[in-house]
């Protein structure tokens, strides 16, 4: 055994530790821990530059935060309602074999009926509905990339590559919040078309339970990162 496979033992262990004092320091500012998370996606993208198996998973990741972050700055008009809702149906039907797309499109049709009735009673305070329907659609599209991953780094890119544990683990971290926009798009529906205003108990938890979430998937990233180095210098 030597040194550096000790650090790097050290360093997995570590991790989790890192990431609940970074929770505690931060996790009470959703902007801040973003920012945190933003960074450590680059970090690692640069320890992983000569993995290409963890590098994939990561660029997926980096596309799904910009994702995000395009709809958070889309205004709520119908211009751009009627592109994101077009992308996010296009999007469920093509993977509409899969469970996940079809609650999608489920929740499109249910999202754009509404959306009809609010603007035939001249509803002024109509929710972003199109930021939650996009979450749903990009997080079905990440978990799909993943999946499809090794298929996609072969057909057009060359490599030849394999399945790693980070996809994997990736994958089942986001269904976790692919439920989670699922009962705040609900809940929406509660509130604003059902009338029970006071509903919000799961949006008052989106927002901390979101930053959870962020942390879990950094903490598999760098513990990923850690054990396959420190295997790399494991003794025979």
């Amino acid at each position: 055994m030597n040194f550096k496979y000790y650090l790097n033992k050290s360093l997995f262990f570590l991790t989790p530790i890192v990431m609940v004092v970074l929770l505690y320091l931060y996790g009470g500012s959703a902007e801040h821990f973003d920012r945190i998370y933003i960074a450590a996606l680059c970090v690692s993208s640069l320890f992983c530059w000569s993995d290409k198996d963890s590098f994939g998973a990561l660029v997926v990741l980096l596309g799904y935060w910009l994702g995000s972050e395009a709809l958070f700055a889309a205004p709520n008009e119908w211009l751009f309602k009627l592109l994101i809702y077009g992308g996010c149906l296009v999007l469920s039907f093509y993977y509409l074999k899969h469970m996940t797309a079809k609650i999608l499109l489920v929740f499109i049709v249910l999202t754009i009926s509404a959306e009809f009735y609010w603007l035939s009673i001249d509803y002024d305070n109509s929710p972003r509905m199109i930021y939650l329907i996009g979450l749903m659609s990009l997080t079905v599209w990440l978990r799909q990339l993943l999946f499809n991953r090794i298929f996609i780094m072969h057909e057009y890119f060359g490599y030849s590559g394999g399945k790693v544990a980070l996809d994997s683990n990736i994958e089942d971290i986001f269904l976790i919040y692919y439920v989670l926009v699922i009962l705040v798009t609900s809940e929406f529906f509660v509130r604003s078309v059902f009338g029970f205003v006071e509903v919000d108990f799961i949006y008052d938890l989106f927002a901390p339970i979101s930053t959870l979430i962020s942390a879990l998937t950094l903490a598999v990233i760098y513990m990923h990162y850690f054990y396959n180095q420190s295997k790399k210098h494991l003794s025979a």
